[in-house]
């Protein structure tokens, strides 16, 4: 007899069947016979594993959404939903059961990460391979905690993401994968994947960087890079561009406590605009927003301080925006475009904040939707006056994603607005914004 190997989804399937039983075995509640599929139950079906779904009654959805999965698993909208489901149902059971059934529960999920694709395209049902790789990443990610061994597997699994689509990677993973690869001493495939990201995303400036970075770097180890420095430091305590190096490396290593302690040390002994700049961004980005916003205003004072007015203004409009402070946020992206007229980046937060206002004010009415034209006219003067093709094209998808919510054909009658005629945004929550739009 000729044994043939078994394909990758039989295998799949196999494996699934043996991981349902060994969980109905250790929850007998699960254990129930599975009916022979009839077209005419798959409603019924559908509707009592969803009821339960709703209201987050893992256990009891599961016997009848697996029944889904096995008759109709793109029922009723022809799209891999139910397997996302399956997943939740999986990670709820999981944050609900006791430390020896948390792992079966999140690997569960984990296979059917594995699986869904295959599976529906067996039953003619399209899915998106990125979304399930990219999502089978984030879960891993997700549950650190109860998956401390399947943390090395990510880097691999958005490595695979990025093959599928790069377009739909954003800098943050691809920053992960040349992570993931360097700390396994794969430097070759590192840079050769360098190599592909830097033809891939030519005229992304933040992705760039990420590569020019990590290229400075990559045959160099930052602990062991961190550890001289230390050393060198403690032979000559004076040296501040010792000091300047190893704060930039606690820095890009999130070692946040050294990072400030040596910060504060080095803002006493050798103060600069450029260093009360670094600090203020960390402390930005750690949500200390009063302290970001004090040192950057001090850094203006500083010699050469001016030179950077324009991102400085613009990074405390984006303190103030971050505690909801809306009308000093735009006070200071104005001042920053007061410095520079073709810093394009503050009209595009101008009009992010506009955005933002209408989502924070709790109602949808006509009104709030006129505000949407306002945002188009600051994301339209962006691309218009944009020199980078990024800058520009981040502007048109902003207007391109507000566009629906613009008033409708029939907003624009009851209230007798006419296309061209002028109408100023001053009125309940937007009483701050006060500028003048054009209905179109």
């Amino acid at each position: 007899m000729t044994f043939r190997p078994l394909s990758r989804l039989h295998v799949a399937a196999v494996a699934l069947l043996a991981l349902f039983l060994s969980l109905q075995a250790a929850t007998p509640a699960l254990a129930q016979p599975e009916p022979e599929c009839n077209e005419n139950d798959v409603p019924m079906n559908y509707s009592l594993y969803y009821e339960d779904y709703k209201i987050e009654s893992w256990e009891t959805s599961l016997p009848y959404l697996k029944w889904i999965l096995k008759c109709a698993p793109g029922f009723p909208g022809n799209n891999d939903r139910n397997y996302e489901r399956l997943v939740d149902v999986y990670e709820g059971l999981a944050l609900g059961s006791e430390a020896d059934l948390q792992r079966a529960y999140l690997d569960s999920a984990l296979f059917v990460h594995d699986i869904a694709v295959d599976s529906l395209g067996a039953k003619g049902v399209e899915a998106d391979p990125f979304d399930w790789a990219f999502s089978k990443g984030r879960f891993i990610q997700k549950h650190n905690a109860l998956l401390p061994d399947r943390q090395t597997d990510v880097g691999a699994i958005y490595q695979e993401a990025y093959d599928i689509d790069h377009t739909r990677l954003q800098n943050y993973y691809i920053n992960y994968i040349i992570a993931d690869l360097v700390s396994k001493d794969q430097k070759g495939d590192a840079v050769d994947f360098m190599d592909r990201v830097e033809g891939d995303f030519a005229g992304d400036a933040e992705v760039l960087t990420t590569i020019e970075t990590w290229r400075g770097q990559l045959f160099t180890s930052p602990e062991e890079r961190i550890g001289f420095l230390e050393s060198q430091i403690e032979k000559n305590p004076d040296d501040g561009e010792l000091k300047a190096e190893l704060l930039q490396l606690y820095i890009d290593e999130g070692i946040r406590d050294m990072a400030y302690q040596l910060a504060d040390e080095v803002m006493m002994d050798a103060p600069s605009g450029r260093l009360y700049r670094t600090v203020a961004k960390m402390r930005l980005d750690d949500g200390d927003t009063d302290e970001a916003i004090r040192l950057y205003e001090e850094s203006l004072e500083m010699e050469g301080g001016s030179d950077a007015a324009r991102e400085v203004y613009f990074n405390i409009g984006i303190a103030h925006q971050q505690e909801g402070r809306l009308a000093s946020a735009r006070s200071q992206f104005r001042r920053a475009l007061e410095t520079d007229p073709s810093y394009v980046q503050a009209l595009i937060a101008i009009g992010d904040l506009y955005v933002t206002a209408v989502q924070g004010c709790g109602s949808f009415e006509r009104e709030d939707r006129a505000v949407y034209w306002l945002a188009a006219d600051y994301f339209d003067r962006a691309a218009s006056r944009a020199e980078s093709e990024t800058y520009a094209n981040q502007a048109r998808q902003r207007r391109q994603n507000i566009q629906r919510f613009f008033p409708t054909a029939e907003d624009k009658f009851f209230k007798n607005w006419n296309p061209g005629d002028r109408y100023t945004i001053d009125y309940g929550c937007y009483t701050w914004i006060g500028e003048t739009t054009t209905v179109r």
